[in-house]
């Protein structure tokens, strides 16, 4: 896997909002929600997403924990604080993204004063990116979902950049799976399990394109399962580069093909075990 990328931390949020959440919105579509597990222990409790100095938006959390507050961001940073009559602190340096959702599952510590986040949730709206646009995020926390409903999940084209670099991967439900084309990019890591499951090419890479999809610097138990159901595992055409690098588990299957090489390609499979129909 290719190491030298700088990746960016970015965080996404949920697309719903638990009941009894006072959602706090000024409008916007990146929703951070989540619990305070023990916010009884503190009272009235309330939650400012906050850009440098800026107000983005503020909530009070609700007698069950749950916050949500919806926004925009320019600079995709921000700090989250939580304030209460015995309780004052900031978790700055969290990372949004467009289009996507995140939800937090916190406990607020005193003595000394911590906000902790527990688990770490993504759900991103499915990704297309073209020209020289970036998504960058890595989070050694963040459990990342995304599941098209059907529709096409990831697709990245022109000198595009896609790159995840997270605890675990989980892309499910798509027509078409992860597709680049032309000289564009998709890199996936993952300290633990990562699924891509489609209809059709689980992976398509096309032209002189790259997809990486293995473990972090720092695994733990990482696993790749690659399959479609009715397509290839992967295809791949052109000049392209299909690499797949797993820590320990690997397999990759299609109901017309494990894999689909053509022209120049190039396709590493490592470990991995691949099974056709």
């Amino acid at each position: 896997m290719r190491k030298n990328l700088i990746l960016g931390l970015f965080v996404f949020s949920i697309s719903f909002v638990l009941p009894g959440c006072d959602s706090g919105s000024t409008g916007g579509d990146i929703l951070l929600e989540g619990v305070v597990l023990n916010s009884s222990q503190f009272g009235k409790i309330t939650v400012t997403v906050l850009q440098g100095n800026t107000s983005l938006g503020k909530t009070t959390v609700s007698s069950e924990g749950n916050f949500g507050i919806r926004f925009n961001s320019s600079t995709g940073v921000v700090t989250l604080r939580f304030e209460s009559n015995s309780f004052n602190a900031e978790r700055p340096n969290i990372r949004v993204v467009n289009e996507s959702t995140t939800n937090l599952h916190i406990t607020l510590q005193q003595n000394p004063t911590l906000i902790i986040i527990d688990r770490w949730q993504v759900f991103q709206d499915p990704i297309s990116l073209s020209g020289s646009n970036e998504i960058q995020y890595n989070e050694s926390q963040a459990e990342f979902n995304l599941n098209a409903a059907g529709g096409n999940c990831i697709f990245a084209s022109g000198t595009s950049l896609i790159s995840y670099s997270v605890k675990s991967i989980n892309i499910t439900n798509c027509r078409e799976g992860v597709r680049a084309q032309t000289s564009a990019s998709i890199i996936f890591e993952a300290d633990e399990g990562i699924m891509i499951s489609s209809n059709r090419d689980a992976i398509l890479a096309l032209d002189d394109a790259l997809i990486e999809v293995g473990q972090t610097s720092n695994p733990a138990n990482n696993t790749i399962i690659i399959q479609s159901a009715n397509q290839f595992g992967i295809n791949a055409a052109g000049n392209s580069i299909v690499d797949i690098d797993p820590q320990s588990q690997c397999s990759i299957s299609g109901g017309r093909g494990a894999l689909n090489i053509n022209s120049n390609a190039s396709v590493n499979t490592s470990s991995c075990t691949l099974s056709d129909g």
